[in-house]
C-alpha cells in the first residue's frame, strides 16, 4: 500500500456519514481515528473504542460488529477498507484474514446486597441510589455497553414545577386546553380519580380567573393529563387506564427525581420544552444531548463510587431460595457469572425490539407489520418480563404498544431530519396536505399516519428548524446531500423534491399560519401554536411510525415490589421503569418515561433499603 494517513467517510448511526483518519504503511493499517462528533453519544461509543483498536492489533477487517451498534460497526470497517483500497491495497483481502481470538472468561461467583439487572435509566438509578445508601450493588448488562433506550431518549423529563413554569408565557391554545378540563363534568372521570380532579378544577379556575398569561401547571395537573392520556379501549373494547396509585407515585416523586439528578451532576437548561404526544410543557431537559446526558452522570458515578458494572453479562436464571428470590445465574462470553444478592431489580426495559413478541401480545393495533422499523435499542427484547414469570410473577396491559409516530422511515431514528417540539409540528400527508392534530397523543398520530399510508412529512422553515432536537447544520446538509431530508428555497420546489403536490402543500402552509395568528385551528383541533412557517429556506422531513414503547409488563406495587398473581409479594424481587406495567395504561405521554425510570428506580433503592433496616 502507499504509506499516508488517508480521509475517509464512513456511515454512522445518528449522521450519515463518519469522517475517519486512517494511518497506513505499507504492509500494515498503523492507526485508525474516528470522529464520531455527530453520532448519538452513548449509542455506539463501545465502537469506536473497541473496533480500531481489534483492527490494529490483528491486522484484520474480519471483526465482529458490536451488539448494539451494527451501522456504527459497519461504518468503522468500511471506513477503513476505503482507505486501503486508495492506498492500492485490496480490502477483499483482508476482510478474509483471521479472526481475532475471542478470549473466555472465567466462570465467577459474586456476592452483594444488591444485584440490577439492565444498566438502562432504571438500572443506574437504583444502583447509584442504592449506593448512596450503603449497599453493596452489582449491575449486569447483556450489551457490550451502559444505557439501553434511556441513551435514544429524547431527554426532557417531565416534572411539574409551578414556580420555575412561570418564568414562560402561556402559548396560543393552552388557556382553552385549561378551560376543556375545567368544564368536563367529573362523572366522565373514574371514581379513584374524581376527587383530584375537582381539586384540579378549582386550580384552572383561580388560574384563568387571575388573568395571568404565564405557563400554569400543577402535580394534579400532570397526574390527570397521565390518566387521561394512557385511557384506552383494545380491539375487543375493555377498558384500561393508569393504577391511581403508581400514577400519583410518580407525579408525587418525579420532582424529587429532577433535584437528585441534578445532585448526582446533570445539568439542565432553564428552558422548559416538551416531546411530542407529552399534552403539556412541563420537561426539564438536560444540556448535554439526549439521554446520554443522564446515562454517563449515572454510570460515571456508579462506578466511581463502588459500583460493580459487568458488560457482556446477560442473566438467563434467576436463583430461588425457600421462596425467595436470591440472586442470578448470568452468562458472559461462555463462562457463568453466579451472583448471590439479598434482593434483584429487574430493569431490563421492555420488548419494543422484539417483534415477534409485540405481534403475539398486541390488542391494541390491527396490525403489527413483520418489517416495522423500532426506535428502541435491540437490547430490549423482553428478558427482564421473561425472568419475572419464571418465578411466577403476574403481568399487566401487555397488549398495548406504543408507536412513535414521528420516526425514521428506514431505520426507526428519531432524530434524523429536523425533529421539533410538538407545537412547531406541522405533519402533511404524500399530497401535501395536513390531516392531524399534531398536538395529540402519539397513538393517535400514528394512527393518522397509517390510515395516510404510514409516510408521511414534517414540514419546517428556517426559523422552525432553530427549535430543533439533537441536530447541527453539519448533519442537516448531509442529510440534505443524502437525500433523507429535503430542502428548497420555496414550498412549490420543496413539494416537487418530496414529491407532492405544489398547490397543496402551499395552501396546506397558508392555512397553518392562518390558525397560528388566529390561536385556533378549525380544520384538525390543534390546540397549541408557536411559529408560523414563512422564512426560507423549508424542508420536509419523511417519518412513519415505529414501535416505540411497550406500556405492559410486571405487575408492581408502589413500592416496586414484583407480585404474582394472587397480589402477593414475590419476596426478594422489585422492578421498575419499561420492565413494569400499571403505569402508563394504553398510552404513554411523551416525557413520562424518563421521569418513570428515574422515579421508581430510586424508590426501588428507597424500599429495599428501608425493609432491611
Amino acid at each position: 500500500m502507499k504509506k499516508g494517513t488517508y480521509k475517509v467517510k464512513a456511515k454512522g448511526h445518528g449522521s450519515s456519514f463518519m469522517p475517519m483518519e486512517v494511518t497506513l504503511s505499507e504492509e500494515k493499517i498503523e492507526a485508525i481515528k474516528v470522529d464520531a462528533k455527530g453520532e448519538t453519544k452513548g449509542v455506539a461509543d463501545e465502537v469506536f473504542h473497541r473496533l480500531p483498536n481489534q483492527i490494529v492489533k490483528n491486522q484484520t477487517l474480519n471483526v465482529d460488529a458490536i451488539s448494539g451498534a451494527t451501522i456504527s460497526s459497519h461504518g468503522v470497517i468500511d471506513g477503513v477498507a476505503e482507505a486501503i483500497d486508495e492506498a492500492g491495497g485490496d480490502s477483499e483481502e483482508w476482510k478474509k484474514r483471521a479472526k481475532p481470538a475471542t478470549e473466555k472468561n472465567s466462570d465467577q461467583e459474586l456476592t452483594a446486597d444488591v444485584v440490577i439487572i439492565g444498566a438502562g435509566g432504571a438500572g443506574l438509578a437504583a444502583a447509584a441510589r442504592s449506593i448512596q445508601l450503603g449497599k453493596k450493588v452489582i449491575v449486569l448488562e447483556k450489551f457490550p455497553q451502559i444505557g439501553g433506550n434511556t441513551t435514544r431518549a429524547g431527554g426532557p423529563m417531565n416534572a411539574a414545577e409551578p414556580e420555575w413554569q412561570k418564568d414562560f408565557k402561556c402559548l396560543p391554545g393552552e388557556k382553552e386546553t385549561l378551560k376543556e378540563l375545567m368544564n368536563t363534568p367529573v362523572d366522565k372521570i373514574d371514581a379513584e380519580y374524581q376527587a383530584d380532579f375537582k381539586k384540579l378544577q378549582k386550580q384552572i379556575k383561580t388560574y384563568l380567573d387571575s388573568g395571568a398569561d404565564y405557563l400554569f401547571d400543577s402535580g394534579l395537573l400532570h397526574e390527570i393529563q397521565t390518566y387521561l392520556g394512557g385511557k384506552r379501549h383494545d380491539l375487543n373494547g375493555r377498558e384500561i387506564h393508569g393504577k391511581y396509585e403508581l400514577v400519583t407515585t410518580l407525579v408525587n416523586n418525579v420532582l424529587d427525581s429532577v433535584k437528585w439528578l441534578e445532585q448526582l451532576g446533570v445539568k439542565f437548561e432553564h428552558e422548559v420544552t416538551m416531546p411530542v404526544g407529552a399534552l403539556w410543557r412541563r420537561g426539564h431537559k438536560p444540556v448535554e444531548p439526549m439521554g446520554y446526558a443522564f446515562i454517563h452522570v449515572l454510570g460515571d458515578w456508579v462506578k466511581a463510587h463502588g459500583g460493580q458494572i459487568l458488560t457482556e453479562t446477560k442473566a438467563e436464571k434467576l436463583l430461588l431460595e425457600d421462596g425467595k428470590v436470591s440472586g442470578v445465574i448470568a452468562s458472559n462470553r461462555g463462562s457463568k457469572v453466579t451472583v448471590h444478592a439479598k434482593t434483584t431489580v429487574l430493569t431490563a426495559g421492555g420488548f419494543g425490539a422484539n417483534t415477534k413478541m409485540c405481534q403475539k401480545y398486541n390488542t391494541y393495533w390491527p396490525e403489527i407489520q413483520d418489517d416495522m422499523a423500532t426506535t428502541n435499542s435491540p437490547a430490549i427484547t423482553g428478558d427482564g418480563i421473561k425472568l419475572g414469570q419464571s418465578v411466577g410473577a403476574a403481568l399487566t396491559g401487555m397488549g398495548f404498544i406504543q408507536l412513535m409516530p414521528v420516526s425514521d422511515p428506514v431505520t426507526g431514528e428519531l432524530f434524523t431530519g429536523l425533529q421539533t417540539p410538538p407545537e412547531n409540528y406541522i405533519m402533511v400527508n404524500q399530497k401535501g396536505a395536513r390531516f392531524v392534530n399534531e398536538y395529540a397523543e402519539r397513538d393517535t398520530l400514528a394512527r393518522a399516519a397509517i390510515k395516510e399510508g404510514g409516510l408521511f412529512y414534517l414540514i419546517a422553515d428556517d426559523k422552525i428548524k432553530e427549535t430543533a432536537y439533537n441536530t447541527t447544520q453539519e448533519s442537516i446538509d448531509a442529510q440534505v446531500k443524502a437525500g433523507t431530508l429535503y430542502r428548497a428555497d420555496t414550498l412549490e420546489e420543496l413539494a416537487k423534491k418530496a414529491g407532492m403536490d405544489p398547490a397543496t402543500l402551499v395552501d396546506s402552509i397558508k392555512k397553518y399560519n392562518s390558525y397560528v395568528d388566529a390561536g385556533h385551528d378549525p380544520e384538525f383541533g390543534k390546540s397549541v401554536f408557536n411559529l408560523k412557517c414563512e422564512k426560507a429556506p423549508f424542508y420536509a422531513t419523511p417519518r412513519k411510525p415505529a414501535i416505540h414503547h411497550t406500556m405492559g409488563g410486571l405487575v408492581i406495587d408502589t413500592k416496586t415490589h414484583v407480585l404474582n398473581d394472587k397480589n402477593e409479594i414475590i419476596k426478594g424481587l422489585y422492578s421498575a421503569g419499561e420492565n413494569a406495567g400499571g403505569l402508563h395504561a394504553g398510552n404513554r405521554l411523551g416525557g413520562n418515561s424518563l421521569a418513570d425510570i428515574f422515579t421508581f428506580g430510586r424508590i426501588a433503592a428507597e424500599t429495599i433499603a428501608e425493609e432491611e433496616k
